[in-house]
This record gives C-alpha cells, structure tokens and sequence, in this order.
C-alpha cells in the first residue's frame, strides 16, 4: 500500500477478529495467519476483548439490537486501537461488515447502539473498514507480488468458497481466493459442486439433510477427483464439515480422508514456514500426513 502523496510505503494496520471456532478447533489457522501476515508487511495484532461476532443469519432475524450492539462493541475495539479490522473467517466477515455498513448508513443505528454502549462506558464512532484475509493478500499484500515470490506447492488441490464468500455482486471474494489458491498450488482442481453450501445453516432445520444432501455429496464429489487437500477459509464451513465427517463415520463407518485446510496454511509453507512450526498436524478432520509430506519435499 502507497501514500500517493509522499510515494512512501503505508503498512496497512489490522486487528484480526478471530471468531469463535478458529481458537478452538483450528488453532493451525490462527497461527499461520499471525505468522505469515508480518512477513509481508502486514501490521497484525489480536483484537482483544471480543465478543461472539454474533453470526447474522440467525441474530438478525432473533433481535437485529442484539446483533448490531455485540458487532459494534467487537468494531469499537479495533477502533480504539486505531486500526482496521481482519477477518478470516466468511461467516464472521459478513456479521461485522454489514453491521459496520449498517451502523455508517444510518445514524439513528448508530446512536441506538451507542446508546447500549455507554452502559459500558464504550462509544463507536463506525471510522473503520472490515477487510476480509482475502482482500488484505490480494489488495494489500498483492496478487503479483505472491505469485512472484511464493513457492509453488507441487499438489492438487479443491476449493470451497462457501456461501457467506458470495455476498458482493461483482464476486471479487471468490475470484480472489481462486486466483490465490492458483498462485500456490501445481493445480486447483474442479469437481462441480464448488458453489454448493456446506450445510451449516440448515442444521437449525434439519440435521440430516445437511450431512447426507450437503456435506457429503461435497465430500463424495472431491474425494472422487484424487486431490491432496480441500482448501477452505470460513471457520463456520470447517465446524461443518468437522461435525459432518464424524457422524459419517461414527453412523456409516464413511471415511473422508482428503485433508481440509485453511489457505493461510498453504500460504504459510509457501513463504517458508515448516508445518510443525504453525501445529498443522494437529486436530484435523483428516489425517495430514501425507499432505505434510509432499509440502516438504516440494
């Protein structure tokens, strides 16, 4: 990123909003993003004190208060801290995007949750941006620079964007992550179920169908295709097929053994990270060793 101005170098300043399931059940993810980022003139620091982000799609619709407050007092930390906020995970983006879009369209939003906010003793003046991982290496960082510098992984690989990765009409969030995924890998892979939603939502309805009519209609497709991963970057869309593969196997005694992994775990080998340096051996829905193997040898 350039001032114009004085032509100078601006590193771009991020408080990364973690989310609920990447501490929890993808500690790998957390950590090769902190790891990476700075590496490529990322300024990253945690954002401290957060909340729930609280997911949109059921709050929204339960108490739109509740869900504008919980994602301002999230939005206010980063705000205080005087940087924009990071997001990797696509569940968590659109929560605090469009609260903070919300909250800068309409100021009697704004005033009502300041409102709430002061029995805190907290105000959010809604002056930052929410970026999305994806947005930061493609914008910030930059499609050209990665391709240019990362070293190339020799595997094949498939990729689930997830739903919540499709909310901008131009699907610059999908392109980024599939020009991305493309700059890292020997090949990405299609299978024709890419634009398929996991099934996360529709557990509140019907549990079944998303494991059998979602989840594992993915699974039976990439599995199909021969790949070394599947390569994802929403938490909620981990947590599903997590949940997915264990009821499958505990059920039906089907085995899902194509590896899921976070992009920045691709991107952090590629730029000279050991796996066991960011944990990715551990709690995983698949065994990785295989996986781990071919990236060291590439």
């Amino acid at each position: 990123m350039t001032d114009q101005a004085s032509n100078k170098t601006i590193k771009p300043k991020y408080s990364h909003f973690l989310g609920c399931v990447m501490p929890t059940k993808m500690p790998w993810a957390e950590s090769a993003i902190m790891k990476t980022l700075p590496k490529l003139g990322v300024d990253v620091q945690y954002l401290t004190k957060s909340t729930c982000c609280p997911r949109a799609g059921v709050w929204i619709s339960v108490d739109k208060r509740v869900w504008l407050t919980l994602a301002s007092y999230n939005l206010l930390q980063a705000e205080e801290a005087g940087r924009d906020v990071l997001v990797s995970c696509n569940g968590c983006y659109v929560t605090l995007y469009e609260a903070n879009k919300v909250l800068n369209e309409d100021r009697e939003a704004l005033a009502m949750v300041n409102g709430y906010l002061a029995a805190a003793g907290k105000h959010f003046d809604a002056n930052i941006r929410v970026r999305h991982l994806l947005e930061v290496l493609y914008e910030d960082v930059g499609i050209e620079r990665i391709r240019r510098e990362a070293r190339k992984l020799h595997i094949r690989v498939a990729i689930h964007p997830g739903c919540h990765m499709r909310i901008f009409q131009d699907g610059h969030l999908v392109r980024y992550f599939s020009e991305l995924a493309e700059a890292l890998v020997d090949e990405v892979v299609p299978y024709g179920l890419e634009r398929m939603c996991c099934g996360l939502q529709a557990n509140l309805a019907d549990r079944e169908f998303a494991t059998y009519d979602r989840a594992k209609r993915k699974f039976d497709a990439i599995k199909a295709q021969n790949v070394d991963a599947l390569v994802l970057v929403c938490s909620g869309c981990y947590d599903q097929f997590e949940r997915a593969v264990t009821t499958l196997r505990k059920k039906d005694g089907y085995d899902f053994d194509v590896p899921v992994i976070h992009l920045a775990e691709l991107l952090a080998v590629s730029y000279g990270l050991k796996p066991d340096d960011f944990g990715m051996r551990y709690m995983r829905t698949a065994p990785v060793d295989r996986l781990i193997e071919k990236l060291e040898k590439a």
